[in-house]
């Protein structure tokens, strides 16, 4: 019984996976709910991705927990979705279902290192000015 940790990141969404071989569970939980009942619909859809791709690679003994903190809805769909890609590749180690995830979306194994910039003095944001008035 082998037990593989992985994490994706997303902005500021942290996703912890855990994978475990048991005997005939096959259950994966996002946050202790089920992957099947994550709601909304689209990030369940973009969850599931890594194990539709690699489906034919995968046996019904893999039990994965996630644990998911930070960010939006969407973010924390993409960190999940990179930590449960990574634990599969992990686990099956084979070079095809690197090759499968990679042509689909290069973005599921390396992740995205784009992040906010910081705000600075003189605006509201990052790059946004406060107006300047002649008058």
């Amino acid at each position: 019984m082998s037990i593989i940790l992985t994490s994706g990141k997303r902005k500021t969404a942290i996703a912890r996976a855990r994978l475990k071989q048991t005997k005939g569970q096959g259950i994966i939980r996002v946050n202790g709910v089920p992957l099947d009942l994550v709601e909304p619909r689209y990030s369940r859809i973009r969850m599931q991705e890594p194990l539709l791709l690699a489906k034919q690679f995968l046996t019904d003994d893999l039990d994965i927990k996630i644990r998911v903190h930070g960010g939006g809805v969407t973010a924390r769909a993409e960190a999940v979705r990179i930590a449960i890609a990574r634990a599969i590749d992990k686990y099956l180690g084979l070079t095809e279902v690197k090759e499968i995830f990679e042509n689909y979306d290069r973005t599921m194994l390396v992740g995205d290192s784009r992040r906010t910039e910081p705000k600075k003095a003189g605006g509201r944001g990052a790059r946004a000015r406060f107006q300047k008035s002649y008058r």
